[in-house]
Parts: C-alpha cells; structure tokens; sequence
C-alpha cells in the first residue's frame, strides 16, 4: 500500500494514501450503501485525509489522522 489509491473490498471501497512501506499509512473504508454520497476526497499527506458525504441535505466530513508516535523526533511532531 503505497502512493494515493482506492481498493475495493468485499462491498466497501478503500482511499488510502501512503508514501513509505513502513510508515505513515492513513485510509478511509467506506461502505458501497454510501459510494455514491462520496463527493469529495482529500489527501493532504501520508498522515492526513478527508473524505465528504452528502446524505440528504447533511454532510458529513469523515477525517482519518494519523499523529506521529512517541520516540519521533521532536522536529517531526513540531511540523505535524
């Protein structure tokens, strides 16, 4: 899982966005009922990303945030 994708798996579909094997891997599962309310998607970084639902005159931003862990470098949590 590498680079800024869409799966679909067993009646979901998958965004994801990741740059590095190893790490900072962040994805949204949304179920088929809901694909067709999707209208927009938004991957800021390995580390950030939104995806926007329109369900009747609502919507609904599903945001998927993955903070840098403890043992990072000080610099890296300062720029997240």
């Amino acid at each position: 899982m590498v680079g800024a994708k869409v799966k679909k798996i067993d009646g979901y579909k998958l965004w994801y966005s990741g740059f590095n094997k190893a790490t900072n891997r962040v994805g949204i599962l949304v179920k088929k009922d809901f694909l067709e309310r999707a209208v927009e998607v938004r991957r800021k970084s390995d580390r950030i990303m939104s995806v926007k639902l329109v369900v009747d005159s609502d919507i609904f931003n599903i945001f998927s945030i993955y903070a840098p862990q403890i043992g990072l470098e000080k610099d890296i949590k300062r720029f997240f």
